[in-house]
C-alpha cells in the first residue's frame, strides 16, 4: 500500500490539473506567435512600428518600421518573457487602431489622444 501513495498522489494532481507532457506545457523557455494588426480608414497610407523587447537582461530588442496602407497587419514568433509594442498614424488621414494577439488571444489596451495622435498597444 505504501508504493502506490505516492502514484496515487501523482495521479491525482495530474487529474486536477490536466495532464500534459512537460513538452507541451512550454514552461522552460518556447515561444509565442504575435499578430499585429493596423485598422481603420481604408487605403490610409500607415506610418507605424513595433518593438519586440526581452525581458531578459543582455538580449537586444528588435524595432521594425511599417510604411503601408490599413489594413496591415503581420505575425512572428517571440521568446517566452518578451513584450511587443505597436503603434500607428495615419496622419490627417484617417483614424488608425492597433491590435495585438498573443497566441490568439487579444492583449493590451490602446492609448490615443487628440486629433493625429498615434495609436500605441503593448502586450506582455
Amino acid at each position: 500500500m505504501k508504493n502506490y501513495l505516492p502514484r496515487l498522489v501523482v495521479g491525482s494532481v495530474l487529474l486536477l490539473i490536466g495532464y500534459k507532457p512537460i513538452s507541451a506545457m512550454n514552461i522552460f523557455g518556447g515561444s509565442d506567435t504575435y499578430k499585429i494588426q493596423w485598422t481603420g480608414t481604408n487605403g490610409s497610407k500607415l506610418f507605424g512600428s513595433y518593438v519586440i523587447a526581452s525581458k531578459t537582461p543582455g538580449t537586444a530588442s528588435k524595432v521594425e518600421k511599417v510604411l503601408s496602407t490599413i489594413p496591415y497587419e503581420v505575425t512572428f514568433s517571440a521568446q517566452k518573457n518578451t513584450l511587443v509594442s505597436a503603434a500607428g498614424t495615419a496622419g490627417n488621414q484617417g483614424t488608425v487602431e492597433v491590435k495585438i494577439f498573443k497566441n490568439g488571444s487579444e492583449c493590451g489596451q490602446v492609448t490615443m489622444v487628440g486629433s493625429g495622435a498615434i495609436a500605441n498597444r503593448t502586450c506582455q
